[in-house]
């Protein structure tokens, strides 16, 4: 379990990197459409996951968070290096490099709460849950046969 303060350090990071992503997208949707498309996406997807983090410790949003933020963090990397399809900036602008840090930030709070022993069995066969309602129910009569 990560301790409350952490998470809620976690979920300010999505939204302030998803805030970022959406008040860019204009200009990013005029440069190349499915960059502005994705900065739209992806922002409205981050605040999201916020909201779901900021109100509980939820492996399935720190799961999804973290890939989300190395996406975001690789796709802003390789749009300033290689260049991604039809679209190669050159500048290192400021709320990038915030939201690299943001996105790292996370991802490292991310470990400890993906490497927990609770989320290794999140989705995982609930035997005695399974038991239990596998077993006949002997309080109620039986109708027919």
């Amino acid at each position: 379990m990560t301790s409350p303060t952490i998470r809620k350090f976690a979920a300010a990071a999505l939204a302030v990197v998803g805030v970022i992503h959406l008040i860019l997208s204009p200009e990013y949707l005029s440069a190349q459409a499915y960059i502005g498309a994705l900065f739209i996406a992806g922002g409205l997807f981050l605040c999201a996951l916020a909201v779901r983090l900021w109100r509980a410790d939820d492996v399935p949003s720190w799961l999804l968070g973290a890939l989300t933020m190395a996406g975001m963090g690789i796709g802003f990397v390789l749009s300033r290096t290689t260049g991604l399809p039809g679209f190669h900036e050159s500048g290192w602008e400021l709320s990038g490099i915030v939201s690299l840090v943001l996105e790292a930030a996370f991802i490292v709070a991310a470990i400890p709460a993906l490497a927990s022993p609770r989320a290794a069995t999140v989705g995982a066969f609930d035997e005695a849950r399974f038991e239990r309602s596998a077993a006949p129910d002997t309080e109620r009569p039986r109708v027919g046969v």
